[in-house]
């Protein structure tokens, strides 16, 4: 995998509020579930990222 280029704490805050953890609604669609999904995906990932980037930092 590539190096990913450091992610600010700033921006994973605001993905974080824009795209928070919650349970399907009864009326969305199963493509909607997995879309939102996505998202999610992708914003668990960058907090890792932010993480492991900050771990790294500390501990050089």
């Amino acid at each position: 995998m590539e190096t990913l280029p450091p992610v600010p704490k700033a921006l994973v805050k605001a993905l974080d509020e824009m795209f928070p953890v919650q349970c399907p609604r009864l009326d969305d669609t199963e493509r909607m579930v997995w879309f939102r999904a996505g998202q999610r995906a992708v914003v668990d990932f960058l907090i890792e990222h932010h993480k492991r980037q900050n771990e790294t930092i500390l501990g050089e």
